[in-house]
């Protein structure tokens, strides 16, 4: 597989799990992003003084970025909202992560990336969270255990304010009494009543309807983000974040630039074309699976 990414009839590939993590040792750089996530999902290729060199990239961060960005803009028709904009810290907007797995990570920087700060993680596995954690220890992760931690941090009205939710966790339905416990916490952040503050004199706007993105898309309308729009957010299914780490994957490789500012670059394929296949991926059947999901993140078992 190395020898044909590194021919010249080859332009790229996208990596997928179980594999994410273990393609890094074998790439020739590997970019902050995935460094930091640990998690490597695109090979670009990118040309060299007589050759290529095969550089690692984590796309999954500008799927939630991305995603979260275009519904906010839906809220703000006639503004125009560039992708690299972030929340002023004058906001006092923090965003909130349900998961602990790669897919967590990934979401972790990319809510960075929009200026959310500080990040608030619901998982019921104090090891995963210590994971999480550590893994980006540059950033301020606040695990949330249950409910009553939520109305600690979250409950007052000098509480930071969250604006934007990211679900990583797989979409069965809860049965065991930690499962649903971290429902009912869920639920406890999603009622925390909101009321838009006055505008910020720079960055991002606050949305007019909290947005929560579930990464989670087999179905599509999972158990949480049913939850989630019937509090009044603003959800998002996981295909619109798939769509958009896939467009963000075909202009790295059109560009041949692994950069975030190149996978976001919305004048490399035109409206156009970017619409049709938001139609056209938008338009696939729904799965609805049959038996738990299983993460394969976590099966130490694979290997290159």
């Amino acid at each position: 597989m190395l020898e044909i990414l590194a021919s010249d009839g080859c332009g790229g590939a996208a990596v997928t799990m179980p594999i994410k993590a273990a393609i890094l040792p074998y790439l020739d750089e590997v970019s902050s992003e995935s460094r930091i996530t640990g998690a490597c999902n695109t090979i670009v290729k990118v040309p060299t003084n007589g050759g290529y060199k095969l550089v690692g990239q984590n796309t999954d961060i500008l799927g939630v970025r991305n995603a979260l960005l275009r519904a906010l803009r839906s809220q703000f028709p006639s503004r125009i909202i560039s992708s690299e904009e972030s929340y002023s810290p004058k906001t006092g907007a923090a965003g909130v992560i349900i998961g602990g797995g790669a897919t967590t990570r990934s979401a972790a920087h990319a809510l960075t990336l929009l200026g959310l700060s500080p990040l608030y993680l619901v998982n019921r596995d104090p090891k995963e969270v210590e994971l999480v954690q550590s893994s980006l220890s540059h950033l301020t992760i606040i695990h949330l255990k249950n409910s009553e931690d939520v109305e600690k941090h979250l409950g007052h009205p000098e509480s930071p304010r969250v604006l934007m939710t990211v679900g990583a966790i797989p979409s069965n339905a809860p049965t065991t009494p930690q499962e649903r416990g971290v429902y009912s916490t869920v639920s406890t952040i999603l009622t925390i009543p909101y009321s838009k503050p006055a505008e910020a004199e720079e960055g991002l706007p606050i949305p007019e309807r909290r947005i929560f993105l579930e990464m989670a898309y087999k179905p599509r309308l999972t158990p949480m983000l049913q939850i989630a729009r019937a509090h009044g957010w603003h959800g998002i299914d996981g295909v619109q974040a798939t769509i958009e780490q896939g467009l963000a994957q075909q202009r790295m490789w059109y560009l041949a630039d692994p950069s975030l500012r190149g996978g976001s670059d919305q004048d490399v394929f035109g409206t156009e074309m970017e619409e049709s296949t938001r139609m056209l991926g938008e338009s696939m059947v729904d799965i609805i699976p049959v038996g738990d999901e299983k993460d394969m993140a976590l099966d130490d078992s694979n290997d290159l």
